[in-house]
């Protein structure tokens, strides 16, 4: 049986990984909002824009869901899934809000591969970011995860 994932052995330090392009729907946004993070500047939009926002944005946690899907693809790419044990430590920041109608695009950058010292498995840091339609970074997310090795 041929073995189709991507082991802490396959990973390269600087290797880039960028999902599709997801366009951020209004509805499923303002949903996500009344239902987890009902803050006026989430669902309301007479209210929204009279704050610094100057409109509706994406609440954080739909922002990180949003990141989980494109980062699938990412961390799944040609069928070769991270054969990914767990993470363990993780630095966000919302760069930039998201907002209805944005066409998000996700990488994840291999900052750093260090073998576990006991064996069998791998750590690696890296850089999620996932920009918009400008270029510009929306969410950064620094982490730190354990990968199985092939050995």
């Amino acid at each position: 049986m041929t073995d189709h994932r991507t082991y802490f052995d396959d990973l390269a330090v600087g290797e880039v990984q960028r999902s599709r392009t997801l366009t951020v729907d209004r509805d499923a946004m303002l949903d996500y909002a009344r239902r987890y993070d009902p803050w006026d500047f989430h669902v309301d939009e007479a209210a929204a824009a009279q704050t610094h926002f100057g409109g509706l944005i994406a609440s954080g946690g739909y922002t990180i869901s949003l990141s989980y899907i494109l980062g699938h693809e990412t961390m799944a790419k040609e069928g070769k899934p991270w054969a990914f044990l767990g993470g363990f430590d993780w630095m966000l920041k919302f760069q930039k809000p998201v907002r209805a109608g944005d066409a998000l695009t996700l990488t994840d950058t291999i900052l750093e591969l260090t073998p576990s010292r006991k064996g069998g498995r791998g750590i690696v840091k890296f850089r999620r970011e996932m920009w918009n339609q400008a270029g510009e970074v929306v969410l950064s997310i620094d982490i730190v995860g354990l990968v199985a090795a092939r050995a």
